[in-house]
This record gives structure tokens, C-alpha cells and sequence, in this order.
């Protein structure tokens, strides 16, 4: 049985990973004067060249990303970056890193997405015994025959499909019902911060050039905009199309004015996921993620100040600019502007709303938090994320529309609201019984 993994554990393996390299060694400093040196409250910290982000907890128990600016630096501007004091038990974990000028940004984007989702290419399921197997390498698959694809979504990995349905005993038995059915089940493992959905799309294009199909899909947030540029852009022999928690229309967490609350949040989700579950597989590579995004944006986006943020700073990451929930997104608006080259499909969605008991601590802070519904608007506007039902990742709202209303344009799949749900949220939606039910009726 894998064992649970600890929260703050999570953040301290993340850190100490050599493949991740949240920690960089100290780059050489300016020499500071003996004066200051001998000042009473001198740090040796304080001639630190790195710059850092710190993830710490707040009166509430809640974490918080804290931007650093490389050391020495002018009091005035080293407050500038501190809303909240470094107390050191307050900080969970400390990443040091090298100051990223712009040109090294695509070069750290480009390790995450490796560390992230190794492998990347297509794959293709070999089965085991029962419902276990393995995903062999697979660039150009050869297949006749009615073939499931796969697509995962951002800091995710195609082994994520495997983990998740092999969890439980549902799971397992769909898992079994796929393997007798489809001539081949395929998953296509791809970058998802260095490059657009639409770039993925034309990798994957690329892959099934030799299947004759036909092709059901299953897709997991990201991973529906990257099948929808596919059928905007190739004809492709895809017959049904069933997106799972995916941000058709882009999600409120890449929307630039809430992106620096959303890795807050998004860091609290990855704590109160480690607390809840026993799957290191899916917590360990969400963690890294967040911090990984923290680190390369946390100059841009002033983390944990009272300052302005850089509406820029999210262009920095193309993963997450094809994904922003605004009117201002050009690759969304590109996406539904003409109609898509392939046509006859059946496209349907499923989510949930996640809201958590009282009871249940952990995961009610972070939900009352970051998401505004009715009297939550009285928390600070700093913290709003969403403002309507979502599943901690993903708007419900942009799960069903393709995109702006208008006269003889497809604006909406058919969507099985799943309603509100205390335990499913946006990475355990294969572990939910009513997921899984749907899935087998839409591919049936």
C-alpha cells in the first residue's frame, strides 16, 4: 500500500529533487563593506545572491508565496517585497535560485515540463494481468480498429490515467472493460507550460498519422483545449470527444489580475490534496509544479507584496496564456473563429463543484479562501480567484461553452453538471464512481 504522503513533506522533497532544481548554488556576490558586516544585526544572508521565493503559513494556517529579490538590496525595497514578516516558523520551505532574466525563462519552462512530464511523445498500453500494465513508447502508432485516446492536462502526466483508475476497484473494472473493447488505448504525454495547447495539437496530429481510427477521447482539463485545436486544425478520424474538468473557454487561475492568488491557492490545493490522499503520483508533480511556476514568475508578479502586478508576466508562460479566462486570450478567440476542420463528432463535458464540509478543515479554508460566492465577496479582493462554482482549478462555467454566442456558431457540448461534491475536486475526478459511470455511458 503506498503511504500517505505528508504535506510539508511534499514541499521538502520537491526541494531536495537535483532533477527539479528548485535550489540553485549561490552565484558570486558583490564583496558588502566591513561596516555593515559588523553591524549587530548583520546576516550572512544578507550578501546572498540568490533570490528566493518562501511558501509560508499565515495566521490562518494557509500558505503564501513570498518573492525575494537577490541580496544586498536597499531596505526600502527589500520591505517593498514582504506583505507578510519571515518569521522562520512561519516558512514551510525556502527555494534559492539565481535571478531569471526573460531569456532563461523558456530554459527553465522547457526542465519543468521534462521533470514534470518525462517521456513526452505518444504512448500506447500494454495490459498485464487483470487491469494492470504499463505505457511503452509509441511516436507513430499503426492501428486498425477503434482506438481510446488519452490526454492528460498541465502538470500532469499520461501515467496519471493508469494511477488514478488503478486506485479503486471501479476504476480497475473500467479500466478491464477498455482493454477488451479498443483495439489500442493511447495517451499522448506532452509539454504543458512551455508551449501553447495549439502547439500541442499539432504534435499530436502528427502522432496519430497512422491511425485509421475510429478514435474515442478522453481528456482531463488542459487536455480538452489540446483536442479541441486538433479538430480546429487536421482532420482526424475522432468520433467522440468526452472532456473531463477541461477549461474550454480558459480558467479564472491564469486570468493575469488573479494569477499571483492562484498559485496561492494553488499551493494550499497541492497541501490539502497530500493531506487527503495516498497517491504521491499525482501530489508530488501538482507541487512541483506550483513551485516551479513561483519560482519563474515570482519577480513579475511582486509575489507576496502590495504591489502592482505585471499583467505581462503570464505571457511568460505560453501553457498558461492559451488558457486565461478573459476577452483579451487571442489563441481562444483564434480557436473558435472559424469552424473546425474536422466535423463530425459528438463532444461532451463532465465537472463537479467542489465544496468542501466544515468539518473538514483543511480543504474549507482553502475553498472560503480563494472562491467568492454570495457573502464570500467580503474577503479581500487580493484573494479572489473565482467568483462562481468550480472545481479549485477550473470554472464550471467554461467546462460546457465553446466559445462567445453567436448566430449559427455551436456555443455549447452537452455537460453532466455532477453537482456539489465534498470529496471529488479537479485531480481525483477518475476515483469518483459518477465519473466513471458517465465515461462508460458516453463511450458505451
Amino acid at each position: 500500500m503506498t503511504s500517505r504522503p505528508s504535506h510539508s513533506a511534499v514541499w521538502a522533497r520537491i526541494a531536495r529533487d537535483p532533477r527539479l532544481q528548485l535550489n540553485e548554488p549561490s552565484s558570486p556576490a558583490p564583496p558588502v563593506p566591513i561596516g555593515r558586516r559588523r553591524r549587530r544585526a548583520y546576516s550572512a544572508d544578507e550578501s546572498d545572491g540568490r533570490a528566493s521565493v518562501s511558501l509560508m503559513r499565515d495566521d490562518d494556517g494557509l500558505l503564501r508565496w513570498v518573492y525575494q529579490a537577490p541580496r544586498p538590496v536597499q531596505v526600502s525595497s527589500r520591505r517593498a517585497y514582504r506583505a507578510y514578516p519571515l518569521h522562520e516558523q512561519n516558512v514551510v520551505e525556502t527555494f534559492r535560485f539565481n535571478e531569471l532574466g526573460r531569456n532563461a525563462v523558456t530554459a527553465k519552462l522547457l526542465d519543468l515540463d521534462e521533470y514534470l512530464t518525462p517521456g513526452q511523445g505518444m504512448k500506447q498500453w500494454r495490459p498485464g494481468p487483470t487491469a494492470g500494465g504499463q505505457w511503452v513508447d509509441e511516436p507513430r502508432p499503426a492501428v486498425r480498429g477503434r482506438v481510446l485516446l488519452l490526454v492528460h492536462g498541465t502538470f500532469s502526466r499520461s501515467s496519471m490515467f493508469a494511477d488514478e483508475l488503478g486506485a479503486t476497484p471501479p476504476g480497475q473494472d473500467l479500466l478491464r472493460e477498455w482493454q477488451s473493447k479498443y483495439a489500442s488505448i493511447l495517451a499522448f504525454n506532452h509539454a504543458t507550460l512551455s508551449v501553447g495547447a495549439w502547439s500541442n495539437a499539432i504534435d499530436l496530429a502528427r502522432a496519430l498519422q497512422r491511425v485509421a481510427g475510429p478514435i474515442d477521447v478522453v481528456c482531463h482539463s488542459r487536455g480538452g483545449l489540446v483536442v479541441s485545436w486538433l479538430l480546429r486544425l487536421v482532420p482526424v478520424p475522432i468520433e467522440r470527444v468526452v472532456c473531463v474538468g477541461a477549461p474550454l473557454v480558459g480558467t479564472s487561475l491564469a486570468t493575469p489580475d488573479r494569477l499571483r492568488a492562484a498559485l496561492d491557492m494553488l499551493a494550499n490545493y497541492a497541501d490539502m490534496v497530500a493531506q487527503a490522499s495516498k497517491a504521491a503520483s499525482t501530489v508530488v508533480p501538482f507541487a512541483a509544479g506550483v513551485a516551479g511556476l513561483a519560482k519563474i514568475l515570482g519577480k513579475g508578479l511582486r509575489l507576496g507584496s502590495g504591489l502592482p502586478i505585471i499583467d505581462a508576466a503570464v505571457t511568460l508562460v505560453p501553457g498558461l496564456a492559451t488558457q486565461q479566462h478573459n476577452q483579451d486570450n487571442l489563441d481562444l478567440k483564434q480557436l473558435f473563429a472559424d469552424d473546425w476542420v474536422t466535423r463530425r463528432f459528438d463532444m461532451s463535458g463532465i465537472g463537479v463543484t467542489f465544496r468542501p464540509l466544515e468539518a473538514n478543515e483543511p480543504a474549507w479554508k482553502v475553498w472560503r479562501r480563494f472562491t467568492h460566492l454570495g457573502d464570500q465577496a467580503k474577503f479581500a479582493a487580493a484573494d479572489l480567484v473565482f467568483d462562481g462554482p468550480n472545481d479549485l482549478v477550473v470554472d464550471l462555467a467554461s467546462m460546457s461553452r465553446l466559445g462567445d454566442t453567436r448566430p449559427g456558431k455551436r456555443t455549447a457540448i452537452p455537460f453532466k453538471d455532477l453537482g456539489l461534491s465534498a470529496t471529488t475536486h479537479h485531480t481525483n475526478y477518475f476515483r469518483d464512481p459518477l465519473v466513471l459511470d458517465e465515461l462508460r455511458a458516453r463511450l458505451g
